[in-house]
């Protein structure tokens, strides 16, 4: 039986919600950070963003409303190009974008707790889908430059049409690349996830 690498955090770095839905599928989001709910999917502005701490990330004035459904508005922040699907209410009686002040308050919470433990020495795990391979190697790097914690470990995911999950060669120790097959909905293969995540569990405590 192998044995699992124990993390005292684990985070979602996007881009998309399938990495949040599996890390609490998987019983290793204890919990909320920024990006869990977001689409987020260039690796230049996510990296600003990062180089930032998220100084100018989801400001109101830079929200522009680009759709919507039945529940939800679409909102996209012109500044970075992230989206959002799911934290504006669609509500015909309320003006758009009027529960702004509980979502910047929630996500305040979520960076202030996601930056805290990157400046701090827990053994933290980083969880981002990627499109390219080359992505890892620009994002680790940010990650590193930008905050203190010398115990992450980032684990980079690429979706395949192979149906067995693939270790890619990495740059770094601290870096992890796989290759799992994707799934026919945005939650992804829940049973490639489940082998993946398998590899690693959460300390007992906060």
């Amino acid at each position: 039986m192998t044995t699992q690498m124990e993390f005292d955090a684990v985070f979602s770095l996007g881009h998309n919600c399938q990495v949040a839905a599996q890390l609490r599928r998987n019983n290793l989001r204890r919990t909320a950070g920024p990006w869990d709910w977001f689409n987020f999917a260039s690796t230049r502005e996510f990296c600003k963003v990062v180089r930032q701490q998220f100084s100018e990330f989801m400001l109101r004035e830079n929200l522009d409303i680009y759709g919507k459904s039945v529940n939800c508005y679409y909102v996209r922040d012109k500044r970075s190009s992230c989206l959002s699907f799911h934290d504006f209410r669609n509500d015909p009686k309320e003006q758009p974008l009027y529960d702004y002040p509980v979502f910047r308050e929630r996500l305040d919470r979520r960076i202030g707790r996601f930056n805290r433990c990157l400046n701090s020495d827990r053994k933290t795990l980083l969880v981002r889908i990627i499109t390219q391979k080359k992505d890892a190697e620009t994002i680790d790097q940010v990650i590193r430059e930008t905050y203190a914690n010398p115990n992450v470990t980032l684990l980079f995911v690429l979706l395949g049409n192979r149906e067995q999950i693939v270790n890619l060669p990495s740059f770094s120790d601290r870096v992890l690349i796989k290759q799992i097959p994707k799934g026919a909905t945005w939650e992804g293969n829940s049973d490639a996830w489940k082998s993946l995540l398998g590899e690693f569990s959460l300390t007992l405590g906060e």
